[in-house]
């Protein structure tokens, strides 16, 4: 279920890299935001639904970082996906 919540965040990060967004998926509302930090882009939001929080730090393919203070890492769904928020 994290990869998929961070999948969807990703996919939501390319088409506004820049501003801080909402999205809906699944009846679960999200917010957040992307900074870029050096050659990494930090998305940092929150669970709209449940209060929970999260941080992820996306640096080419990979994603890292806080879900609901538990960590997560895996490999970001699309190379196409990491390399428009490296740009940005």
């Amino acid at each position: 279920m994290k990869k998929f919540f961070a999948a969807a965040i990703l996919s939501s990060v390319v088409a506004m890299p820049a501003l801080a967004e909402n999205f809906t998926r699944d009846g679960i509302s999200y917010t957040y935001n992307v900074k870029q930090i050096g050659s990494a882009s930090l998305i940092s939001g929150r669970n709209l639904t449940t209060g929970e929080t999260f941080k992820l730090r996306v640096r080419g393919s990979h994603v890292a970082g806080l879900y609901d203070g538990r960590t997560v890492a895996f490999h970001a769904p699309s190379s196409a996906a990491t390399s428009t928020l490296a740009a940005n």
